[in-house]
């Protein structure tokens, strides 16, 4: 039996300089609550991010009183902060129960001495996240890492000091559930249950706090969907009580990612019992699957393949950073909902980058749910990481030991890796500070991670950085790269093509976000590209010129803002279609792409392929047909154009596939069709190779489609250097019958974007339309605009 006092709602919140004094609430932030009183502007409006800098000098107290009814001295109680950020000392009746030292771990206390019948207070006061950070860097001395370098000196979301996409906002708060826990003599935590092959054979195991000598009264009771399979006894593991057995389930449901089956999980119970008598229980929902990553010689170099239960899979994704800078205001439907539009865009895996935070729990159990792989860093990230301080490496690795046991009951979790670029840092950057010859973090990355996670979870990977593998860290021949000589060195996408990569788990191309997201922050008289609010919009240094650079690049000279925003939507989509569909069409050599970025943290022009308002780019409708698992594809190969047909599904019998060429002028240069075409599983088939002559390609657009049944799947290619062959109006039609939209063109329509009532609809949208096709897109309720490429140039 247990109980929970529950601390959430509202505290008393002050700041050291008698500035501020609210009621503020918990789970929550400082930021947060002065917003949403109006005692301080929304940051992510013009340049008020600017007026939130000084707060982070400040230390902050929050205050509460609670009642307790009755005190059993036979159990124990224990303070539990889930999350607080970062710093802090605890007080409980004015009596100090702890400190807190890391944003990443849940902090427990044992509080039972400090409590009384009746009313009692608690006090947490919580330092400065910047004071304490540069007074260690003066001591410890100044570490390559960015803008902000004092900020490796803390355990704390990284991102939070500023990052090339992100808003300086240094939070403080409880930002998860805090509570006392009340229970008898022991309970159990870090509970699990895996296979390590498809023989139906479940290891169960976990861990058990209790302080009773007598550990043999102790047993746990494992129920599976409501049915007792096993009794484990606790056991005395030298450094810590738990348990540990296996048994045989027949006819064992496995849980695949969503694209190579059902994402089956089982409710498993792990009762705690003392003498017959149930003390503890941990609830969790777990799927059953192995997971390999195949690195074997391919001809190429080394291979880098995820494996579901045999099962090979090319991932298809992209990488994911907190969601907002202010946590507190995440609720679980913004998980749910971006997480649902990352499934239905085919992603089947996103990268939790190493800068942000261990996510909320409810990101976990989505992906568990919709069946999305995770690729989970640790956080450490673009920095060198002062592991050689004793007090750090053991605050580092309570953190590893802590998230990888928290976490290690989830699916969907594919692999763990040690952090993001610190490694290709170490050779190819300034990040050259060594310590009795060790680089500062790798310590950390090559001896106490891969330790903590094959004695924790021996199910996955660990991976010593992102990028890793082959001779250099960020090499093409093995492991996974990050690709980012386009667009931050300058190169434009055609670059893309180039690459041979074996895993591309980093590349991105900015766009501008959503028109009515720059509504949200910006006037009228602020919409000027290199308005002093735009450019706080934009935080990559000459992010700005870059979008510019490839726009005029690819469309001609453009200076009208509405142009400006709608173009660089275009282009990012288009550069990552082009990234995506190479390295696809190299399946298997290539293995895996996850574009920088999905998600937003708060309204600016980025990487990602949708904004903080959860509105979708031209990026994220791309996304959804350059990831469908059959793909046709139309690709000038040496003055040839090569067509072929990309399977990432079963054997696909008797389809017909279409390909037409275009001049951007509206002529028809060509029409080929192929039918009871037989596609194998898991394959790239090429269908023809057809010579077109330079001086006709380079003024034409492609338009190939697969047809099974009453399905059609439909690609385009560009062909034609837009710049100097410019698209033709290409009068587009369109009515509404009914709540169906029904669009035609004359000639070839690039990037037809189709907003009702001022948003970009929901269905298919940013697409091409050709002569000849129908396009309708269903429920279409409200006020229609439609516009393409050439409205804008």
């Amino acid at each position: 039996m247990t109980l929970q006092i529950n601390l959430n709602g509202k505290w008393k919140v002050f700041d050291n300089e008698n500035e501020f004094e609210f009621s503020g609430n918990v789970p929550g932030t400082v930021q947060g609550d002065l917003i949403d009183l109006e005692l301080m502007p929304h940051p992510y409006i013009g340049t008020n991010e600017r007026l939130f800098k000084r707060l982070e000098e400040k230390d902050w107290t929050y205050t509460r009183t609670f009642f307790i009814e009755n005190l059993n001295q036979d159990w124990r109680y224990e303070l539990v902060l889930e999350g607080i950020d970062t710093l802090s000392s605890i007080y409980v009746n004015d009596k100090f129960v702890g400190k807190t030292e890391n944003m990443f771990i849940e902090y427990r206390f044992d509080v039972k001495e400090c409590l009384r019948k009746g009313e009692n207070s608690i006090r947490v006061e919580i330092n400065s996240p910047i004071k304490i950070p540069k007074a260690l860097e003066r001591n410890y001395g100044k570490l390559h890492a960015g803008e902000e370098t004092a900020r490796v000196y803390i355990r704390k979301a990284q991102y939070s000091y500023g990052w090339d996409w992100g808003a300086r906002i240094a939070t403080s708060g409880i930002y998860r559930n805090i509570y006392i826990d009340c229970f008898k003599d022991a309970r159990i935590y870090g509970s699990y249950a895996y296979i390590e092959d498809l023989n139906g054979e479940i290891t169960f195991t976990g861990y058990v706090d209790l302080k009773d000598k007598e550990i043999d009264k102790y047993y746990v009771d494992i129920l599976l969907n409501g049915n007792l399979v096993i009794t484990l006894p606790v056991k005395n593991y030298l450094e810590r009580f738990g348990f540990e057995g296996k048994k045989e389930v027949k006819n064992l449901k496995l849980w695949y990612p969503h694209d190579l089956g059902e994402s089956y999980l089982y409710d498993i119970e792990f009762r705690l019992k003392k003498a017959g008598e149930e003390i503890y229980s941990e609830k969790k929902k777990i799927g059953f699957r192995t997971v390999q990553v195949l690195r074997e010689n391919d001809g190429e170099g080394e291979s880098f393949i995820f494996e579901i239960n045999g099962k090979k899979l090319f991932a298809k994704g992209a990488n994911w950073i907190p969601a907002d800078n202010i946590l507190s205001w995440l609720k679980r439907e913004d998980y749910q909902r971006l997480l649902m539009m990352a499934k239905d865009s085919n992603m089947n895996m996103l990268r939790v980058w190493g800068g942000g935070l261990y996510e909320d729990p409810a990101f976990y159990e989505i992906c568990d749910e919709l069946g999305i792989l995770v690729w989970q860093d640790f956080m450490f990230s673009c920095a060198e990481y002062p592991d050689h301080i004793d007090w750090f490496r053991k605050l580092a690795n309570q953190e590893a030991r802590h998230n990888v046991i928290k976490l290690r009951h989830h699916p969907s979790i594919a692999i763990w890796c040690g952090n993001n670029e610190n490694n290709w840092g170490f050779e190819e950057w300034d990040y050259k500070i060594k310590v009795d010859g060790k680089n500062l973090g790798n310590r950390l990355y090559l001896e106490d991670f891969p330790k903590i996670c094959a004695q924790e979870d021996p199910t996955r990977l660990y991976w010593p950085s992102s990028p890793y593998g082959g001779s250099r860290a960020n090499s093409q021949d093995a492991g996974d790269r990050h690709v980012w000589e386009i667009w931050s060195g300058w190169q434009d996408f055609k670059h893309y093509t180039k690459d041979n990569s074996k895993f591309v788990s980093e590349f991105g191309f900015q766009a501008a976000p959503d028109p009515k997201t720059i509504d949200f922050f910006a006037k009228e008289d602020e919409k000027e590209i290199f308005s002093d609010v735009m450019l706080n919009h934009n935080k990559q240094v000459e992010g700005t010129e870059r979008l510019l650079k490839f726009i005029n690049a690819h469309y001609g000279l453009v200076s009208e803002f509405d142009s400006i925003v709608y173009l660089t939507q275009l282009n990012q989509a288009e550069a990552i279609k082009t990234g995506v569909e190479h390295w696809r069409s190299r399946k298997y050599k290539t293995a895996g792409t996850l574009y920088w970025q999905i998600n937003d943290s708060w309204p600016v022009f980025s990487w990602s392929c949708i904004d903080y308002f959860k509105r979708p780019k031209a990026l994220y409708f791309y996304t959804r047909r350059f990831f469908n698992k059959l793909l046709p594809l139309a690709k000038n190969k040496d003055g040839d154009i090569v067509i072929s047909v990309i399977n990432d599904g079963d054997y696909v019998n008797k389809i017909n596939l279409e390909f037409e060429l275009w001049s951007v002028s509206g002529e028809l240069l060509m029409n080929k069709t192929y039918t009871d075409l037989k596609i194998p599983d898991d394959s790239v088939m090429i269908i023809d190779r057809i010579h077109v002559e330079e001086d006709i390609l380079s003024k034409s657009v492609g338009y190939i489609a697969v047809k099974k049944d009453d399905d059609v799947i439909e690609n385009h290619e560009i062909f034609a250097d837009l710049r100097i062959n410019k698209l033709d109006n290409p009068h587009i039609t369109y009515k509404v019958e009914g709540r169906n939209l029904i669009l035609k063109t004359q000639k070839p329509a690039i990037g037809v974007n189709v907003r009702v009532d001022g948003e970009n609809y929901s269905g298919d949208n940013f697409f091409s339309l050709f002569p000849g096709k129908t396009k309708i897109l269903k429920n279409v309720e409200g006020e229609v605009f439609v516009k393409s490429a050439f409205d804008f140039l």
